[in-house]
């Protein structure tokens, strides 16, 4: 029997985000200032309330990524 897997994408943990990053005026996932462009990533949750991440308009210019840095 065949069965689908369906991987759901990583999305940036709301925790480890930057004050900037969470408050939507820099991108989620590079950290660059976003300015008048830019496209919701997702709607997440953190502690009850309500996150709408955002990321570069044109995909990112970064290839690294501040959320999954230590």
């Amino acid at each position: 029997m065949n069965s689908s897997v369906t991987l759901l994408p990583s999305f940036p943990d709301v925790a480890q985000l930057l004050p900037r990053q969470q408050m939507a005026m820099d991108c989620a996932v590079c950290a660059c200032p976003l300015g008048a462009s830019g496209r919701v990533l997702a709607e997440v949750r953190h502690r009850g309330l309500p996150f709408r991440l955002w990321v570069c308009g044109n995909g990112c210019p970064v290839a690294r990524s501040t959320f999954l840095a230590v």
